[in-house]
């Protein structure tokens, strides 16, 4: 009995500071995560956004089993190439994008939010160069935005980009800002209702959402 009970008090401390370890590792990722999260707001330059991706390249070689830092590695690459004004750049960010992306993917099937991203993906693919791109990219970036759509009808991120999308779309081609505009509202009607899952899940657009929907106002 003496033994039985022994045994019981060693598996019982066993798992006591097994609990403790896997909860120090999380709370010290998500700490890793929100501290990179922050910088992302003083970010200015394509370098500066390749800075904060590779710290989260480093988290995600640490944490082989979460997506997150993946996809915000993914996510900065897409703000590098819209703040590199050269195109022959562009691509190879987009290209690093497209790697970090399909990573998270792998970790995180059926995700809108990664969906959301590959869309937006395509759309600075297009706008590398809209004449010749805008077949096969606008075409990838909607298919993207659409299943991002269905797996989430609450997510507003895949109609802010959508919005943005048409706002900057000749109105001879569909677009425009007055097409833009109900697309836009929609989006900001979900901000209103969305809460992130957590602090660490992806939460951005709203502010840019309302901005455009301003200049919108502003130019009537």
């Amino acid at each position: 009995i003496i033994k039985e009970y022994k045994m019981k008090v060693a598996l019982s401390v066993f798992l006591s500071l097994l609990f403790l370890t896997v909860v120090i590792a999380e709370d010290k990722y998500e700490k890793e995560m929100k501290k990179n999260l922050e910088k992302i707001e003083e970010c200015k330059t394509a370098n500066d956004y390749m800075k904060i991706a590779n710290n989260f390249e480093r988290i995600a070689s640490a944490e082989k089993d979460k997506w997150l830092p993946y996809y915000y590695s993914s996510f900065l690459y897409v703000l590098a190439s819209y703040s590199d004004s050269s195109n022959s750049r562009k691509d190879i960010y987009l290209d690093k994008s497209d790697k970090f992306i399909n990573l998270a993917d792998s970790l995180s099937p059926n995700n809108s939010e990664i969906y959301t991203l590959k869309g937006m993906i395509s759309q600075a693919r297009m706008q590398v160069d809209p004449m010749n791109r805008w077949q096969k990219y606008g075409a990838d970036a909607n298919n993207n935005f659409a299943k991002a759509m269905q797996i989430d009808t609450l997510n507003p991120r895949p109609e802010y980009l959508i919005g943005v999308g048409l706002f900057y779309t000749p109105p001879q081609f569909g677009g425009g800002p007055t097409t833009a505009k109900p697309i836009l509202e929609k989006s900001l009607a979900k901000f209103e209702k969305f809460v992130a899952e957590n602090e660490i899940m992806p939460k951005w657009g709203k502010e840019e959402v309302v901005d455009y929907l301003k200049k919108i106002s502003e130019s009537k």
